[in-house]
């Protein structure tokens, strides 16, 4: 088994595509591997046996370090013609369109992110612009958020927090069973709550079916619950209320 036949198999490539040459760059300050990636001769056909392929487009994406080093994926992608007579770029198993990235590098700087690693110091750690890692987690955060199903929630827990500094505040709704974020909207006022009702309703959640919600002592949190939850307990967090005892002691 040769080194092409060994990164084939190591990035999980299927037909048509395979590696087709393996280079290490040695330079003075930095090493990085490069993969060539082509694809079968004769796959991409017609009925009469006739190719299809119009053009081909030449892509790079990053991918995981080899070792300390970084690595790149390269093809020339080939655009096709559908019977419609129309002309549309191949779809890639490693990469999704449009991106410079590998799934797997997207993944990692998503697991990097989830353990609550802030989104500059990843790009520091894996050796990104920290605007490109935003454009990663930006993306799978819209295919979460449009595909969540939020219909079985009935208690909720939702609080403000400061999102820089000076006033300006972002208000979070949490499903209160699973400790899942569910919204988050820019304010911190009555309006806030109209937002959140108003979002899980498209996702499945009747306003009549939230039993239950955790605030603070804000007026304006109650006032919202008390409009949009009509039939839900409100109950204050423990935090407000002991902060509020021990003022009351201490005057």
């Amino acid at each position: 088994m040769n080194s092409e036949q060994i990164f084939q198999l190591a990035l999980g490539l299927n037909e048509p595509w395979y590696v087709s040459k393996v280079e290490f760059l040695d330079g003075d300050y930095q090493k990085e591997l490069h993969l060539t990636i082509d694809y079968k001769v004769g796959f991409f056909i017609d009925k009469t046996g006739k190719s299809t392929v119009h053009d081909r487009v030449d892509r790079k994406w990053r991918h995981q370090n080899f070792f300390e080093h970084k690595c790149y994926l390269h093809c020339k992608i080939p655009r096709v013609k559908t019977v419609e007579n129309k002309v549309e770029q191949v779809s890639v198993p490693w990469a999704r369109e449009g991106s410079g990235f590998t799934l797997l590098f997207e993944a990692f700087s998503m697991l990097l992110i989830e353990q609550e690693m802030p989104v500059n110091k990843v790009g520091k750690v894996i050796g990104v612009y920290p605007n490109r890692i935003w454009n990663i987690f930006n993306y799978w955060l819209g295919i979460a958020y449009c595909g969540a199903d939020h219909s079985d929630i009935s208690t909720l827990g939702i609080d403000e927090t400061s999102s820089k500094k000076g006033h300006d505040y972002i208000t979070v709704a949490v499903d209160m069973k699973t400790s899942r974020v569910v919204h988050a909207t820019e304010g911190k006022g009555a309006d806030t709550i109209t937002k959140i009702a108003d979002y899980l309703e498209t996702k499945g959640t009747q306003r009549q079916n939230i039993k239950q919600v955790c605030i603070d002592l804000s007026p304006s949190f109650i006032s919202g619950v008390e409009s949009e939850f009509s039939n839900a307990q409100i109950v204050f967090d423990r935090y407000h209320v002991k902060a509020l005892l021990n003022k009351s002691m201490d005057d």
